[in-house]
């Protein structure tokens, strides 16, 4: 079984921004020798939704491209988070409609889990 490392916000961040040439070519190498097979990469749901906070609140990135960033990377098979599917769904979710991520990502554990959900959140609340 090969090992599985976890990432942090911030390794995906110099990672999509190539903002930092030493911190981005670091992230650069963590990430390729997971596409070669080497280790597996865990990222969290708490990571998935600071990334996309940070790059919508910090660096004013569009909806489509953090989407687009982060479906590209979560979806790659060396990527080893059991709820996968859930972060790849509630990412459609956000992109498609006006909810934050996070309002996306609760309403679609709340659905999967048939838990109720309680909100004042009027946008959330409609879904």
């Amino acid at each position: 079984m090969k090992p599985i490392i976890i990432v942090d916000t911030n390794v995906i961040l110099r990672l999509i921004l190539a903002d930092n040439p030493k911190l981005s070519f670091q992230s650069k190498e963590i990430f390729d020798l997971a596409e070669t097979g080497k280790v597996g990469i865990y990222i969290d749901e708490v990571i998935v939704a600071e990334v996309v906070w940070v790059l919508s609140s910090f660096y004013r990135q569009s909806k489509e491209d953090i989407v687009r960033h982060l479906k590209d990377m979560i979806s790659q098979r060396w990527i080893v988070n059991p709820r996968k599917k859930l972060i790849l769904a509630a990412l459609n979710l956000f992109s498609e409609t006006n909810l934050s991520y996070i309002d996306a990502w609760i309403l679609l554990v709340s659905r999967q889990r048939k838990i109720e959900l309680k909100t004042f959140d009027q946008k959330l609340g409609k879904k």
